[in-house]
């Protein structure tokens, strides 16, 4: 198991309720690879080695404490979603799109650049081929630093589009757009991410409360077969 884990490019978790449990308590085979797994991340520095792979149940209650901040791939369908599929397929077969080359940044572009820029043609609006998000870019999902400090908690998360977009095609946004459109987009995130967060932390008071529970019945079974023991 631990050459294993050590010598391959990556390590596909399947995650469970019971796999969950079985982790975090460090029961059995699934405490030991969690131990070898949670051991090699800081020392091999690849975070991207290990891809979690929700396959039942809610995630909080699926995903072993250390990797709940990571991002998954959801196969909890049946079927599942071939999409989210081809990701972890591509990811695994190392099949991955060439990153288009960067813009020019939006600040370097002056008004005298602006004028003498060629003007879009008429026609090029009916000939432009919609662009398209074909996967997550799994094995370059950065890892949250979780240090405490303002947006430690964010990551980033890259996609892959269906071709290289022309000059002109990305853009930002708008205190406009935000209200029209993007507010409720983000009331959704923030609502998920409090009860993911609440979640986690219901499971980990009580994960707490049954080892405190453990501890004491091995106190007491100590104590009470300690009283028991006689040596005169």
């Amino acid at each position: 198991m631990e050459r294993a884990i050590r010598d391959n490019e990556f390590v596909v978790i399947i995650c469970t309720p019971r796999y969950k449990r079985r982790s975090d308590a460090r029961e059995g085979g699934v405490g030991y690879e969690g131990d070898i797994m949670t051991a090699e991340v800081p020392s091999s520095q690849n975070h991207r080695k290990f891809i979690p792979v929700l396959r039942s149940g809610p995630w909080p209650k699926a995903a072993p404490s250390w990797l709940l901040g990571k991002y998954y791939i959801n196969l909890t369908g049946d079927p599942y979603s071939a999409r989210d599929y081809e990701d972890l397929v591509r990811t695994l077969l190392g099949i991955r799109e060439t990153v288009p080359p960067l813009g020019e940044p939006m600040a370097t572009i002056t008004p005298h650049a602006i004028k003498e820029s060629k003007p879009i043609e008429a026609s090029a609006g009916s000939e432009f081929e919609d662009i398209k998000i074909m996967r997550v870019i799994v094995e370059d999902i950065t890892e949250p630093r979780n240090d405490g400090t303002y947006g430690s908690a964010l990551y980033s998360i890259p996609f892959a589009l269906s071709r290289t977009p022309p000059a002109g095609w990305t853009h930002g946004t708008t205190i406009e757009e935000v209200e029209r459109y993007h507010r409720d987009t983000l009331q959704l995130a923030v609502a998920e991410t409090n009860r993911q967060y609440r979640d986690s932390g219901r499971e980990q008071e009580q994960r707490q409360a049954r080892e405190q529970a453990i501890c004491e019945e091995h106190r007491k079974r100590i104590d009470d077969a300690s009283k028991r023991i006689k040596f005169d």
